[in-house]
C-alpha cells in the first residue's frame, strides 16, 4: 500500500494531485466570476463566512498557513476591499478581520459552481466513503501538521 516503485499509486501524491486539480478549477471557477481572487484569498473569505469577525491568529490556525503567508492575503483582500481590520476593543493587540458585503457577494457568487464540481468529483461515492476519506485525510493533516523542519 505504501510502496514508492510505482508512484502515481503513492497516497501523498494521489493527494497533492487532487489539492492542485481542485486549486486550478477554484482558478478557473474565479476567473470566470471575472473577480480578481485566487483560490487561497477564497479560503480565508470562505473561513470568514464561517465565522465574523475572526482574530488574524485564529486565520492562521484555520487556514494552515503561516503567519506571514496569512498577512499577505489578509492585506490582498483588505486593498480589493473584500475584509475589513478592526484593532479589538479587549485587546488592542488583537486585529479582527471581518468579511465585508463585497467580500461575501464574491465567495457566494463562487460556492454554487464550486458546489457543484465537489458533487461531480465525489461522484457516486456514499456518505461512508466520504466519511472514511475524511477521517484518513484528517489523521495525515494531524500526524504530520506538527512535524519539525
Amino acid at each position: 500500500m505504501f510502496s514508492f516503485t510505482v508512484y502515481k499509486s503513492v497516497f501523498g501524491f494521489q493527494l497533492s494531485k487532487a489539492a492542485d486539480g481542485l486549486a486550478r478549477a477554484l482558478n478557473t471557477i474565479i476567473e470566470r466570476q471575472g473577480l480578481p481572487l485566487t483560490a487561497r484569498e477564497f479560503v480565508i473569505l470562505n473561513l470568514l463566512h464561517e465565522e465574523s469577525p475572526l482574530p488574524q491568529t485564529q486565520l492562521v490556525e484555520r487556514s494552515y498557513k503561516d503567519p506571514a503567508a496569512t498577512s499577505r492575503l489578509v492585506s490582498s483582500l483588505h486593498r480589493k476591499g473584500f475584509v475589513r481590520r478592526v484593532i479589538s476593543g479587549k485587546d488592542r493587540r488583537v486585529t479582527l478581520i471581518s468579511l465585508t458585503a463585497t467580500g461575501a457577494q464574491a465567495r457566494n457568487a463562487i460556492v454554487p459552481e464550486l458546489s457543484a464540481l465537489l458533487r461531480s468529483a465525489v461522484g457516486d461515492s456514499t456518505d461512508d466513503d466520504l466519511r472514511a476519506a475524511r477521517r484518513v485525510i484528517g489523521n495525515i493533516i494531524d500526524a504530520t501538521l506538527h512535524v519539525e523542519s
